[in-house]
């Protein structure tokens, strides 16, 4: 019995299938493709935050207020935030610096200013950071500076007074409320803005929060019925 081949169309419309076949299973290697390099961009975004809030924690934990306002050839430390909406930005002085260069002219203070800047489209908003290893007269000049988190939507700082054991949206240790004193506690709400995975044509963001207690500042008055960041009680 004779064997009957394959027609011209059969051949055309096997060729069709397998195309269209190929077509939709490499649409679908490059949607996976993408979601899982936006996966690792979400890892990395949110990794990034937690590490810049510990590396806050650490210089903030051990800012400093100098009480030789008088002295000759003296330095000026600060500790001032201004509240300014979603972005605030902080000025202190740390004991947190450490050498990166064998030899190098300074010691274990620090300069320190945080501040949220316009970046390139598509970074959006950078958390930036200035530092200096040795304090002067101009605590808003000079030093590194460097970007810490891109994409930032909100970097909002709060302060626990241990006089009035109340909250304040700004600080200033050059003024006259709270004059050459650190606060308590700062409040870190650090909230960052990237591409949903699943519809990468919107944005998804995340708040992180960081509650860190100045050892060097005066303990807050005993207040059994007070509550700090939701459960650390007060004479913190």
């Amino acid at each position: 019995m004779r064997k009957r081949g394959l027609t011209l169309t059969e051949v055309m419309i096997t060729i069709l299938i397998l195309g269209f076949l190929s077509l939709v299973s490499m649409n679908m290697l490059r949607h996976m493709i993408k979601a899982d390099r936006i996966f690792d961009q979400h890892d990395a975004h949110y990794r990034g935050a937690q590490v810049v809030l510990e590396r806050l924690r650490k210089q903030l934990e051990v800012a400093f207020l100098t009480p030789n306002l008088t002295a000759v050839d003296t330095y000026q430390t600060i500790f001032v935030g201004k509240d300014d909406g979603d972005t605030d930005q902080l000025w202190f002085t740390t004991m947190s610096h450490k050498r990166k260069y064998y030899g190098a002219r300074e010691g274990d203070q620090a300069e320190v200013t945080l501040w949220v800047e316009d970046g390139p489209e598509d970074k959006g908003n950078v958390l930036m950071i200035r530092q200096m290893g040795r304090i002067d007269n101009e605590p808003d000049r000079g030093g590194t500076v460097s970007p810490l988190v891109e994409n930032v939507v909100q970097f909002n700082l709060r302060y626990l007074d241990s006089e009035t054991n109340e909250w304040r949206d700004d600080w200033d240790s050059t003024g006259v409320e709270t004059a050459n004193k650190l606060p308590r506690v700062v409040e870190i709400a650090l909230q960052i803005e990237i591409e949903d995975p699943d519809f990468p044509s919107e944005k998804r963001s995340k708040t992180f929060m960081k509650t860190v207690i100045l050892e060097l500042a005066t303990p807050l008055k005993t207040d059994p019925t007070m509550t700090v960041g939701g459960g650390i009680g007060g004479g913190l």
